[in-house]
């Protein structure tokens, strides 16, 4: 592992952090279970609401068994499982000390840069997604830079306590996004940075202005999804009359009403029924694929992921899934949802409110929730900001150059002021 480029981290590690590399190896019997259980696995005759092409109901049923399809005959497990090998990983030991000494395993890809001025980011994903999410990014990145010398930031993605490869949370207690916010900042600190920017979307974005708040070695945060609700006294129809928002504003605040309507089923299972839920889901990969692939279509702008006319869109879509699946994770990563039902403007997404350093937001047409400006001015919270007519939930995963740049952009544009 320590022969790949980048792969060598720039600061002396504590040895009882137990920093080691690792590599991804799924035995051949679990892919072998994989095609069996697949090829088991009954797909309901069609019916009124699976032949639906429009996703109305969830997942179309002919999508469902093209999926299946793919990912037992033509996708291959062993080609992205080396694609992720090619990026340094590592498993890292970090105990929450500052809460109740449980040590937690942590699994994270990384770009490490030999430069001295290098800038620390760390990369968080949301759900249903993974450090697969990130992977274009990652290759992209790795694409500009010949040798470690030249990169001049150090990329950390870790994978969130409870997905892929990284310890579930523990069975004496619930689990929150405050709770990895503490360990994403102790893993930075392990990791001897004394200054780094964090960045997500989804439970990442979620969970990047907690670490903010926790520590002041967190300088910047970006995120490309934020949930600041309408400030008080706020009449959103007499705004659009008053031509006070765009006509994209106006489209995403109209979208985004819809999804709170008819689509937040997966909050209201996984919130409430989370025991059940990670049984019915978590043990089938046809389950699965179905409750993961629905979202991964219908949270992404079809304009620039379309699984259905790119196979490389369809591979990184099974690709997701897989790891979950091979992980057996899915049980695991819901506890957000049971936050999540308190509503829009609770804690899991009131994190931004905390912030005390320059937060910057890439807002991407098809997310499922965004703010108007005229909102985000009246926060006082972002100081920068960047419109994007294309990309939905899974920006790194549909747009890894366009979220790259607004990231390279918010930290030239900021980091010299914080850390003067």
């Amino acid at each position: 592992m320590t022969s790949l480029p980048f792969s060598i981290p720039p600061h002396p590690v504590d040895p009882s952090a137990n920093l080691t590399p690792f590599s991804i190896s799924i035995p051949d019997s679990d892919l072998n279970n994989l095609d069996t259980l697949l090829q088991l696995s009954h797909i309901a005759s069609p019916n009124f609401e699976n032949s639906h092409s429009n996703g109305d109901f969830g997942i179309p049923r002919h999508v469902l068994v093209n999926l299946i399809s793919h990912w037992r005959t033509s996708y291959s497990w062993r080609k992205w499982e080396s694609a992720l090998n090619s990026i340094p990983q590592y498993t890292i030991t970090i105990t929450d000390d500052d809460h109740d000494h449980h040590p937690y395993t942590i699994h994270f890809l990384a770009l490490f840069s030999s430069k001295p001025s290098a800038i620390p980011v760390v990369l968080m994903h949301g759900w249903p997604g993974s450090i697969v999410e990130f992977v274009p990014l990652l290759q992209h990145v790795r694409s500009q830079y010949s040798t470690p010398a030249e990169l001049p930031y150090h990329i950390i993605v870790p994978h969130f306590i409870g997905y892929g490869f990284s310890s579930p949370p523990p069975l004496s207690r619930d689990f929150t996004h405050r709770d990895n916010a503490r360990l994403i900042a102790k893993l930075m600190r392990t990791l001897g940075f004394k200054g780094y920017v964090v960045q997500g979307g989804d439970l990442g974005g979620a969970t990047a202005p907690v670490v903010s708040a926790l520590d002041e070695a967190c300088r910047l945060v970006h995120v490309n999804m934020l949930g600041i609700p309408p400030p008080e006294g706020t009449d959103v129809e007499a705004d659009i009359r008053a031509g006070r928002y765009t006509p994209d504003e106006i489209a995403s605040l109209a979208e985004t009403q819809s999804f709170l309507a008819h689509d937040t089923a997966f909050i209201q299972l996984d919130g409430t029924r989370g025991s059940t839920a990670g049984f019915i889901i978590g043990s089938n990969p046809a389950s699965l694929l179905a409750w993961i692939g629905e979202k991964m279509l219908s949270w992404t702008d079809s304009t620039v992921f379309d699984p259905a006319a790119n196979t490389q869109h369809l591979e990184l879509l099974l690709t997701n899934v897989s790891l979950y699946w091979f992980s057996r994770c899915y049980p695991t990563t819901m506890y957000h949802h049971r936050i999540a039902l308190k509503g829009i403007q609770g804690d899991l997404t009131g994190g931004w409110k905390d912030v005390k350093v320059p937060m910057g937001y890439s807002w991407f047409r098809k997310e499922i929730a965004n703010p108007p400006k005229a909102w985000i001015d009246r926060s006082g919270k972002v100081a920068w900001y960047r419109k994007h007519d294309k990309g939905g939930h899974f920006a790194a995963l549909e747009q890894p150059e366009v979220l790259w740049k607004d990231i390279e952009d918010f930290v030239g544009e900021f980091w010299v002021k914080v850390v003067s």
